[in-house]
């Protein structure tokens, strides 16, 4: 349950960030997506369910925080959770290298179902946009990948009964 606790704080902690990122820090007016990183971390470090769950709350942060679709943003959080549970239990997933893999393929995901569910007004400036988020997820997330490794070596799962 602290484990819960710990990754709510976690998450607020980064919709937090991510809203209040300094312009100087954008490349191209884009900022880093942290919660989507931390929920990709998630997902790797405690499997497909916390990932999933994880999302769905990011989803709910953002979408408190403000402006964008809600509904895709919600959507977009709770694929790449479920999708980045896949990764555990694999060779790679204690690899801290796999975060940056895992973040970039969770920027691809999440942009595609906010491409389908709620598409730009102009095609190839949002296609750039998405290349630099890509980039900058793949910066942000090995400390992201800290703190959830953290958080789950600290708070382990109990052995199913």
């Amino acid at each position: 349950m602290l484990f819960v606790l710990a990754h709510a704080v976690a998450l607020l902690a980064g919709a937090a960030l991510e809203r209040a990122w300094p312009a100087g820090l954008r490349i191209g007016n884009v900022g880093p997506d942290v919660v989507l990183v931390l929920v990709a971390c998630a997902g790797i470090t405690r499997g497909r369910v916390a990932g999933y769950a994880a999302g769905l709350f990011g989803g709910f942060l953002l979408g408190a925080a403000g402006d964008g679709n809600y509904t895709a943003v919600v959507i977009g959080l709770m694929a790449v959770g479920f999708l980045a549970g896949q990764v555990r239990g694999t060779v790679f997933a204690d690899h801290i290298l796999v975060a940056p893999v895992v973040a970039v393929l969770a920027t691809l995901v999440a942009s595609a179902i906010t491409l389908v569910v709620s598409p730009p007004s102009q095609f190839l400036p949002w296609l750039g946009e998405v290349g630099r988020l890509m980039l900058y997820n793949a910066v942000v997330s090995p400390p992201a990948y800290v703190l959830a490794r953290a958080l789950a070596r600290r708070w382990p799962r109990r052995a199913e009964a």
